[in-house]
Parts: structure tokens; C-alpha cells; sequence
């Protein structure tokens, strides 16, 4: 696991290195072992690195002393070895043992598309082909490793993060607000667009070339959910089973050592059966909360014991949330408005203490159905035929109604659940989830911002309209928009930075390419019955206790509600009324008072609170370099 930045083509030797020493200083956490840089007369490249595999060998930028291509890489390319073998076998010689180079001898002698087909694994790289003066930025199957790029003058610009770019020197960055209201629908910023009008993103799935000043893109993997496999349920959890045992296995290679994040639902706890089988000493981490409703190390124990894994717990207190929340808020570039960073920052810091490399059960909620509304399709069907301003009433009522802040409380969840009554039953979890209604937007938004980027579809409407394949089932359709929209752009990019910020790198065995394409294939009556991730329940029946097979999915949050009144206030208060705070160019700051002083009083505005301040801090540090 790394990061890197560079630029194409390379200006001089001494311009070249301040540029590239600007652009690494503020990412040094994703790869403290060892700093390179190379540059030649064509390209400039700067990486740091975390070393997990070939401790000696591997550095980068790594270059081939007879082509002249250049590399840099971000990740893990899984079942590395296999490929090692077929290039020694054709003859080619690798100069040590490590995926970096065989994915250097893989792109010199078969190019990029049969490359990017043949490799399992999560990464992101940037490849100079010296014969064809191109460069090619490319992206893991579904974004678990980040790349961004923009082009500034007659310059492609990129790296492992936004202010990678920001800071290179010279370069001029204005915001996107299009972006901007993509995140108040969303809580995050989705398709190729970031927080820049001048900086994108590579997106899951795609390459781009830069050659003769221009770009292109292709999409060489998608999520391919038309064609659905005709085999029994017995047929499909025994082919599965097998798929997401050798995933593990080869996840746990490495030449440091590896442990696990267990929460005692499925996903973590799955993983954690087969990891012990391939690797008897593993250790794995747990967070525990004080209060009971937010607290699953419970669940963990009784895992961890069934295994006689040897699991470290994490009991967080207050003070922990508030330091842990200083690091990531000076860290963080992109806006992600998902409080379990916090959470997800601390266990990896609880990782970091043993180990250098944790696998995870992400993915699995996506790929197999994981979220209670796919359970509810039939109910959400009804919603949608309801008039909106039945959902726009009953969200009124329930936002002015006091409530404990309780891990999904029943009044919650109906306030929710109101936002998205009367739309589409393809948008309705969406909507959930979102922040911001539109009539709060009209309420909190300048006008200026309003009539410019907030009229007309937003962000969800087109992603549930113009972005799924409507010849699938509604089902299908929701599935779609998580996995290609909440995953990359939430779920992964929180894990990224929280494990990056740590220097631990991450890794998530539901994500192999063999296990998203069959999963594509299943019928979602196999998927879903009474329960959430039928499948993967009967995968775990005669390998974990009842308990934890019938378990209810519980996700991983904070009191963020109580902690906005007491610990937080005068922190946040000060951060969205301060007459330095930017996002008032496009936000009412008497309305972001009433909201402050309204939740203060007992009404619940947590998340739009906690939007805001992250948009706040995400800006922040981009022009605060």
C-alpha cells in the first residue's frame, strides 16, 4: 500500500523535484517505510511506500532499464505469483519478487487492456509508455484505491489523493459546486466529479490515456448483473463457498503480518473462520462502545472465542472520538459525510499496534443484499404511488419531535423513511440516507447557489434514471447504485483514509473479481428471503454459532446526536459561524444557526450538521496547504 503523484511531461531536474516534493509532503502517512523519485526528460513521479510484500525489492518508481517505461503503483495484485510464472515461462526475466514487477513485465509485453483483464486486486497505478510517449492512469474493479487527475495547461496532473494535486505549485483550483450539491443529496461525491471543477477522478473499473495533449477513457470492467445463473441454492452456496475461501487465502499472503477487524456480523465474521484456517496465530480487532445501543464487541467475543482467535478490544471512550476526529479533520480533502470514520479510524490505530495489513468484510452488504430495505422492495413500491407532499408533511412532524439519540431509534428511522415517499422505489433508500431534502436545501442555501445548481434533477434522480439498467428488477437496480456509487465512494474511500491515516493497509476478500461476477449471476430470491444475506447465512451455518448467523446487520456508528450537543458543540459552532468559515459563500449563516441552536434544544440535525462541517474541513484543507 502507497501513494504517489507526478506529472507528464517533466519540466527541468530542479523544478521537477520541488514540484514532486510539494505534491508528496502532505500523504506521507500511506507510505512511511521509504520515499523515491525519478524523472527523466519526459515524466516526473514521486511514491512512498509501504512495504507488505518483497521487504527488499519493489520499490518504486520502478523503471525497465530497456523499454524506459515507468511505474507507479498503489496496492496488491492478488495470485501475483501465477503471473510471475507464466512471464518466466515466455522467457522474461523479473528483476525481483514482488507484484510491482510483474505488473511492470505484464503492461511492456501484453499491454493494458490484456493487463488490466488478467490482474485480480485492489489498485491504482500510472504506467509511461515510453515508445508510444503515453501515459495510462488506471483503477482497481471497484475503487478501493483512489486516483485523481486534472489537466492543467499542457500537464497531466495526478495522485493518491486531491491535495496531491492542489498543491502542486502554480496550479489554480476553483470549487465545483455542482459537485457540492451532489453531496448535500448524496453524503459523498459521486462519478468522475470531486470537490475541483479542475480535478477528477479515475473512476472503478476504467483506464485513461494521455497522449498528444489528449485524454481518453475506456471502461474495461463493469458490474454485470443481466445475465442470472440457473443453479439450485445448494449448487450456488457450495461454488461460493469455495470462491470466498480462496479469496481469504490469498489475501492473507503477505510478508508482514496480517490480522482482521471482527465486529461479529456475517461479513467480518466469515472472514475470520476461513483466515484462522489458513493462518492458526491470526489476531483480530474490536471496537467497544459505552453505550449498548451503538455496541457490538458482544457479537465479537462470542466469535472470536468460537475460533479461539486471540481478539484485541478497543473500549472507546469520549476522548478517543475527539482525538481521533482532530487527525482525520486535518487530513481529509474529500467531503464524506459518514461519522463511522471515526470508528473505523480508531480500530485500524487498534490494528496498527499488531499487525500491518487487516482484511475486512466490505463489499458484502453490496454484492448479496446486506441492507434491510431489500428486504421491504413491495413496501417501497407502495411509497412510491403516495403523493410527495405526504413524505414532505410527515418529515416535517418528525424532524420537530425530540428523541434519544439510540442507534437507529424507531423515530429515526420514520423521519428517514419519509424522504423518500412519493419517489421512485429505485431512489427511496438513497433518499434515506440522504442529509438534505429539498425543501431543507431551499431553506439553508443562498439563492445565488440554489437557482444555479440545485434546480432541476438532482444527483439521486439521475443516478436512478439515467445510470441503471432499466431492463433489470428493481432489485438489480438498487444493487447497481451501491455498488457502483455508496461503495467506491463511501465505504471505500472512508476505509482508505482511515487505514491510510495509520498506515495499515486494508484488504477486502468479498471483492475479488471471481465473487463480484458470480454474485452478478444470482437470482436475488436467493439473495433475500426472510433474512439479509440469505446466502451468506447458510454459508456460516455449521461454522459459527445461531447466534451470530441470525444476527441483525448493525452498523458501525457513534452517538454523533448526544456528542453534537456536549462534546462537539462549541467545536462545530465555531467551525460553520465563523466569519473565516468558506461554505458561507453558498449557505445561509442565520439558518445554520437556527439549525445549530434548534438540535442543541433537542430536535435531531445530525446530519446535516455533520455534512456541513466535513464539507467545511475538506475545503479547508485544500486551500490551507
Amino acid at each position: 500500500m502507497c501513494g504517489f503523484a507526478g506529472f507528464f511531461p517533466s519540466v527541468n531536474k530542479e523544478k521537477d523535484n520541488f514540484f514532486l516534493q510539494s505534491m508528496l509532503k502532505r500523504i506521507k502517512y500511506r507510505g512511511p517505510d521509504k520515499t523515491s523519485t525519478f524523472r527523466n526528460s519526459k515524466i516526473a513521479l514521486g511514491h512512498h511506500r509501504l512495504s507488505i510484500i518483497d521487504l527488499k525489492g519493489g520499490n518504486q518508481p520502478t523503471v525497465d532499464k530497456n523499454t524506459k517505461d515507468c511505474l507507479v503503483f498503489n496496492g496488491e495484485i492478488y495470485g501475483y505469483k501465477k503471473s510471475a510464472k507464466q512471464l518466466k515461462d515466455k522467457g522474461i526475466q523479473l528483476r525481483d519478487s514482488s507484484d510491482t514487477e510483474v505488473l511492470l513485465k505484464l503492461l511492456i509485453n501484453f499491454g493494458i487492456e490484456k493487463t488490466l483483464k488478467k490482474i485480480d486486486g485492489m489498485f491504482s497505478f500510472v504506467y509511461f509508455n515510453s515508445k508510444e510517449n503515453a501515459i495510462y492512469l488506471a483503477r482497481d474493479r471497484t475503487g478501493e484505491k483512489p486516483l485523481y487527475y486534472a489537466q492543467f495547461k499542457n500537464y497531466l496532473i495526478f495522485g493518491s489523493e486531491i491535495k496531491t494535486i492542489t498543491d502542486f505549485p502554480l496550479f489554480k483550483k476553483t470549487l465545483n459546486y455542482s459537485s457540492i450539491a451532489d453531496y448535500l443529496h448524496l453524503d459523498y461525491i459521486s462519478l468522475d466529479k470531486t470537490l475541483f471543477s479542475e480535478i477528477q477522478r479515475v473512476l472503478p473499473g476504467q483506464y485513461i490515456k494521455f497522449h498528444n495533449k489528449q485524454i481518453t477513457s475506456k471502461i474495461y470492467w463493469n458490474f454485470n448483473q443481466k445475465i442470472k445463473s440457473s443453479f439450485s441454492e445448494d449448487i450456488t452456496i457450495s461454488y461460493l463457498e469455495n470462491l470466498i475461501e480462496e479469496s481469504v487465502k490469498q489475501r492473507l499472503i503477505a510478508d508482514v503480518p496480517v490480522g482482521l477487524f471482527l465486529s461479529g456480523g456475517i461479513d467480518s465474521s466469515i472472514i475470520a473462520y476461513y483466515a484462522k484456517k489458513y493462518s492458526s496465530k491470526i489476531k483480530s480487532f474490536t471496537i467497544k462502545m459505552d453505550n449498548k445501543s451503538y455496541d457490538e464487541s458482544e457479537y465479537a467475543s462470542i466469535v472470536s472465542k468460537h475460533l479461539e482467535i486471540k481478539n484485541h478490544t478497543l473500549l472507546l471512550q469520549e476522548k478517543d472520538l475527539l482525538e481521533s476526529l482532530s487527525h482525520i479533520e486535518n487530513k481529509i480533502d474529500e467531503p464524506i459525510s459518514d461519522p463511522s470514520i471515526i470508528p473505523t479510524y480508531l480500530v485500524c490505530k487498534l490494528a496498527k499496534r499488531y499487525v500491518k495489513v487487516a482484511l475486512s468484510g466490505d463489499g458484502a452488504d453490496e454484492l448479496f443484499s446486506g441492507y434491510s430495505p431489500f428486504k421491504h422492495i413491495f413496501i417501497m413500491k407502495i411509497l412510491s404511488c403516495f403523493p410527495k407532499f405526504t413524505g414532505e408533511f410527515l418529515y416535517k412532524i418528525f424532524s420537530s419531535i425530540t428523541y434519544k439519540d439510540e442507534y437507529m431509534s424507531f423515530l429515526f428511522l420514520l423521519k428517514h423513511i419519509s424522504k423518500g415517499i412519493g419517489h421512485q422505489t429505485n431512489q427511496q433508500i438513497f433518499r434515506w440516507m440522504s442529509s438534505f431534502t429539498k425543501n431543507d436545501i431551499d431553506k439553508i442555501f443562498l439563492s445565488s447557489f440554489k437557482d444555479k445548481f440545485l434546480e432541476g434533477e438532482d444527483i439521486i434522480s439521475f443516478l436512478g434514471n439515467d445510470k441503471v439498467n432499466k431492463k433489470t428488477s428493481t432489485h438489480d437496480q438498487i444493487t447497481q447504485i451501491f455498488f457502483e456509487n455508496y461503495l467506491p465512494n463511501d465505504i471505500l474511500t472512508k476505509v482508505d483514509r482511515a487505514s491510510m491515516y495509520n498506515s495499515l493497509e486494508v484488504r477486502a476478500p468479498f471483492l475479488e473479481k471471481n465473487i463480484m461476477e458470480f454474485s452478478s449471476t444470482i437470482k436475488s430470491k436467493i439473495k433475500i428471503k426472510r433474512n439479509t444475506k440469505n446466502i451468506l447465512r447458510k454459508i456460516c451455518k455449521k461454522k459459527l454459532p445461531e447466534i451470530i448467523v441470525k444476527r441483525k446487520k448493525h452498523g458501525f456508528a457513534i452517538p454523533l446526536s448526544k456528542m453534537l450537543r456536549t462534546s462537539l458543540k462549541e467545536k462545530v459552532s465555531d467551525t460553520l459561524t465563523s466569519n473565516k468559515t468558506r461554505i458561507l459563500e453558498f449557505v445561509d449563516k442565520k439558518e445554520i444557526k437556527n439549525m445549530l441552536n434548534s438540535h442543541f434544544k433537542g430536535q435531531d440535525n445530525r446530519k446535516m450538521i455533520w455534512s456541513l462541517y466535513m464539507l467545511e474541513k475538506s475545503i479547508n484543507n485544500n486551500f490551507n496547504s
